[in-house]
Parts: structure tokens; C-alpha cells; sequence
């Protein structure tokens, strides 16, 4: 896979990993770090904490992020985040566990996304469409949900939208929207069954 026409986005990681070095870094010094690397590895870096178990305090700043720059891409717009979110620091850490929990995901997309099923691409509506699904999935992690897996689906769709859309894989875009119709239907799921659950306990007492 590739972010650029010479590097790879696993390159462009470990190069960010150097840059960074042992410093704590807010979101605004990371997104320039990135500038010419594309909006798409800032989504991917902020969607990777989601899959990392034990970073609190990141799940409503990093999903409110997303879904905003999903709508603008939705909406045909240059992706744009607000102030609170730039201002957002990441201890050195922290940052060192994201990048590295990313560089993991990259080796492994680098083997499976390849342009594939490129007319989705060439469709005007396609990268709209991608927005709505980066925005919806980055809406759910949002959510502050203490229920097990509800991270994980919307984040792997995120991972997997934004994979395809910087490969022209059109596989892996369709995979990524079932990825992030599996969590709605999840978290959905997980609703009903606490209701019945509510309604029971009532009738029992």
C-alpha cells in the first residue's frame, strides 16, 4: 500500500515514529508532522487508539474528530478539525503505543489492499460515500458505551474505508461498510436485549 508514489504508509509511520521521538505532541504538531502525507493517515492514527486496550480519555475527542472529518469528506470538503481536538496532547507513551499498535496494521494491510474493483472509484459519488461511513463509524466511537466490542467494529471499519480509498480498493471499502453496519447492528442488538432484560427483572419483582 502506498501513501505517496515512494513511500509506503508503513514507512510513513515509522517515519513519524523517528520524528516524534520522546516527546509529548498535541494533535496540531502530529497533523503537521503529516502535512503531504494526507488526511487519510491522520484518520487512521486517530481511529488506531480504539484497538489499544487501557488509553483512556481519548475515545470522545478522537471519535468527535472523525466524524467530522468524515462529514466534510462527505460532503466534498477538505477534512478540518476544531481547536479543542488539535490542542489535544498525547504523552510520549501514549503516542509510542498508538503508532506502534498502527505500524501492526499497516504490514498487515500492505499484503491484503491492492486496487481491486477500481470502477467503485470512479464513480463521483464514491469518496462521499466513504465520508459517511468514516463519520457514522467515528460517531459510534463518540459514544461513551460501556459495552464490550463497540469500539472495535467501528474502528476496523474506519481503518478499512480509509485503507480502500487510498488504495482503490473496492473490496476493501464494501468490507469496511459491513464492518460498520455489524456495529450498529450490535450496539442495537445489546439495547434490546438490556430492555427485555429491564422488563423481566420488573415482571420478576
Amino acid at each position: 500500500m502506498s501513501e505517496s508514489a515512494s513511500h509506503t504508509l508503513s514507512e510513513d509511520i515509522k517515519a513519524l515514529l523517528l520524528e516524534a521521538g520522546e516527546r509529548d505532541l498535541s494533535i496540531q504538531e502530529i497533523e503537521f508532522m503529516l502535512r503531504g502525507r494526507g488526511f487519510a493517515l491522520l484518520i487512521m492514527l486517530l481511529a488506531a487508539p480504539f484497538l489499544i486496550p487501557n488509553v483512556p480519555g481519548l475515545s470522545t475527542p478522537f471519535g468527535a474528530a472523525i466524524t467530522m472529518m468524515g462529514a466534510r469528506l462527505a460532503f466534498g470538503r477538505k477534512p478540518w478539525l476544531p481547536k479543542f481536538v488539535l490542542a489535544k496532547r498525547l504523552s510520549s507513551a501514549t503516542l509510542q503505543k498508538i503508532l506502534g499498535m498502527l505500524l501492526k496494521i499497516s504490514l498487515r494491510l500492505e499484503r491484503m489492499v491492492k486496487p481491486r474493483m477500481c470502477f467503485l472509484h470512479r464513480w463521483p459519488g464514491t469518496m462521499n460515500l466513504i465520508g459517511v461511513g468514516i463519520a457514522s463509524g467515528g460517531f459510534f466511537l463518540a459514544l461513551p458505551l460501556p459495552i464490550p466490542l463497540t469500539n472495535t467494529l467501528p474502528a476496523i471499519s474506519i481503518l478499512l474505508l480509509t485503507a480502500g480509498m487510498m488504495e482503490e480498493d473496492g473490496v476493501c471499502v464494501l468490507i469496511g461498510y459491513v464492518m460498520g453496519i455489524l456495529a450498529w447492528v450490535y450496539l442495537i442488538a445489546w439495547l434490546l436485549l438490556g430492555k427485555v432484560g429491564v422488563e423481566w427483572l420488573h415482571r420478576l419483582f
